[in-house]
């Protein structure tokens, strides 16, 4: 185990602390699960990109952006209307 001296804006320090003592644990268990939970959620993102990459064809995504609007008009609900004008 490491000991680690964080430095945590003091609003910051004290929401993170209500929000411990609200799932009744302490404020260092409470930022261990945080951090544990953000660095689960990128490795999992990592993978899934990694994978997707891995399964891409080369030029594929060329050929998809060569046929996009080719006979193929926008449907209305994809239209951006434009702003009001201001008198």
């Amino acid at each position: 185990m490491t000991v680690f001296a964080l430095r945590l804006p003091d609003e910051l320090k004290e929401e993170a602390a209500a929000q411990a003592a609200a799932a009744g644990v302490s404020l260092n268990q409470f930022i261990a699960v945080a951090v544990a939970s953000r660095v689960g959620a990128q490795a999992e993102a990592d993978r899934y990109f990694r994978a997707r990459g891995n399964r891409a064809r080369p030029g594929q995504a060329r050929a998809i952006l060569a046929r996009a609007g080719v006979d193929n008009a926008p449907r209305d609900d994809d239209r951006i209307e434009p702003p009001p004008t201001q008198d």
